[in-house]
């Protein structure tokens, strides 16, 4: 294995690349550094983890993996996009979680521009959120005749969106009229069940299936994301075009060649071998700000577990953070090189950041200044990020670089994808269930009892007897 992760590979100027160097002890030393021998000895397990998956996915247990290639479902979508965006300036999506993030990451990649509507252009707004000041004053803006809004949950039981659904459904009623409010609501749900289908079904709402079988937080390469990202005018035949390539790179046994699996080896090996606890996605561009938040809820929610598959109690999974470069070096850099050595820092690096800005030639005289006379700002980004990755080894805390040539809808396509597959390996290294979150599901069935649903009446008792329990000379 260790032949295989020093081979030098022909480079493909479409492909994204991770570069590993940085976990590897013989580069940064110390005692936080992966040896050559413990990345042999984990090949085995590895092995089996790539071949475990291949078999799920061959017995359709797994259908988020072969999202890139459903021909059908994509043309629905873009000609669900192309009726849609008649007469249409702003698309609403009320949603949570997985349910919105992957929205809002291709968005903020490949349609920076995207929040702004108008005629002959679609708007998008992600309102994944119940601040009520800042809700009501989202529809306060809003003309209400030219808004879709999407309402997503794939259960129908999202508190959240549920109560957002019937505050707009009741605002859409008032101000459109019972008989043209309804043209203004799409909703995202199972195909069969759940109390959002039965409203579906009771009201004739326009509706589209949450794909069957899929987590959200799993869901980004679905037509929950690209519909929305196709009204934004996204190349979203690309996108899925880079998520096929990346699967055919991770599907690959020869370990040296699949950047999924060396990827979850790094990481696992990092945490339960060197106390690498936390893992920092610092993106080099605010093109992929939100990517990082999306990735945050996928490695916390599929690896944050107090079990094991066998019921074992383990309590592991390294605990996600985003920084944004070069905006964090001036903040939370600090800490990451002169504080607890237990963070591995993955930057997302941008090989051309498009947009040439030359800074200007001024005060030549002025060595503090006029040695950036001259210099691309993308450049000077890179040169940071550069710098950054250096600073950190030469203090013995490991780094992840991960480059795409730039950020088109190819490059995310492959970086969803490849962050996907290697959450599942981590998982599989692991042994947890990276598809569940118990741990989310207790705080609502608490939020249900305070809420007063139906079924709850205990879980409002517990939450009732926690208050009582709480000291006064406390609460200062």
């Amino acid at each position: 294995m260790a032949s295989a992760y020093r081979r030098k590979r022909k480079h493909d100027d479409s492909l994204i690349h991770v570069d590993l160097n940085g976990v590897m002890q013989d580069m940064i030393g110390g005692e936080a550094g992966v040896s050559v021998a413990e990345l042999e000895a984990i090949q085995p397990r590895l092995v089996d983890a790539v071949g475990h998956l291949a078999d799920e996915r061959k017995q359709g247990l797994r259908p988020f993996l072969d999202l890139p290639y459903e021909k059908a479902a994509l043309e629905e979508t873009l000609a669900l996009a192309d009726e849609l965006r008649r007469d249409l300036d702003w698309f609403v999506m009320l949603a949570i979680g997985g349910s919105a993030l992957g929205a809002r990451a291709i968005a903020t990649a490949l349609a920076p521009g995207g929040g702004h509507g108008g005629p002959g252009h679609v708007g998008l707004i992600v309102a994944d959120n119940i601040d009520p000041q800042r809700f009501v004053a989202l529809l306060d803006g809003l003309d209400l005749r030219r808004t879709i809004f999407n309402v997503i949950s794939k259960s129908g039981e999202t508190a959240e969106t549920m109560a957002q659904f019937l505050i707009v459904r009741e605002r859409l009623l008032r101000e459109l009229g019972a008989v043209d409010y309804a043209k203004h609501l799409l909703v995202t749900t199972e195909a069969e069940s759940g109390s959002l289908r039965q409203i579906v079904n009771d009201e004739g709402f326009s509706s589209t299936n949450f794909p069957a079988s899929v987590g959200g937080r799993f869901s980004v390469l679905s037509s929950v994301h690209l519909l929305p990202a196709a009204l934004l005018d996204v190349d979203v035949t690309a996108l899925l075009a880079g998520a096929q390539a990346m699967d055919e790179r991770c599907k690959s046994s020869d370990l040296g060649r699949n950047p999924a699996a060396m990827l979850a080896a790094a990481h696992y090996l990092l945490d339960t071998l060197h106390g690498i606890s936390i893992a920092v996605m610092m993106p080099y561009s605010d093109l992929l700000s939100t990517f990082a938040e999306w990735w945050c809820e996928l490695w916390a929610e599929s690896l944050g577990k107090r079990l094991e598959r066998d019921g074992s109690v383990v309590a592991i999974g390294q605990t996600p953070v985003r920084a944004v470069g070069a905006t964090d070096q001036h903040s939370q850099i600090q800490l990451y090189v002169d504080g607890p050595a237990d963070k591995v820092v993955s930057f997302l690096r941008v090989a051309d950041h498009g947009a040439r800005v030359e800074v200007p030639r001024s005060y030549p005289d002025i060595g503090d200044v006029a040695y950036l006379g001259g210099l691309p700002l993308g450049e000077l980004l890179n040169a940071e990020q550069r710098a950054t990755e250096l600073a950190l080894q030469k203090h013995g805390r490991p780094t992840i670089t991960i480059e795409l040539p730039a950020v088109t809808p190819f490059a995310l396509g492959q970086l969803f994808y490849l962050m996907e597959v290697t959450t599942i390996l981590a998982a599989e290294l692991y042994g947890v269930d990276p598809y569940n979150q118990p741990g989310i599901e207790e705080g609502k069935r608490l939020t249900f009892g305070l809420a007063g649903k139906p079924g709850f009446e205990e879980q409002k008792s517990e939450v009732e007897a926690w208050l009582q329990r709480k000291k006064p000379a406390l609460v200062l």
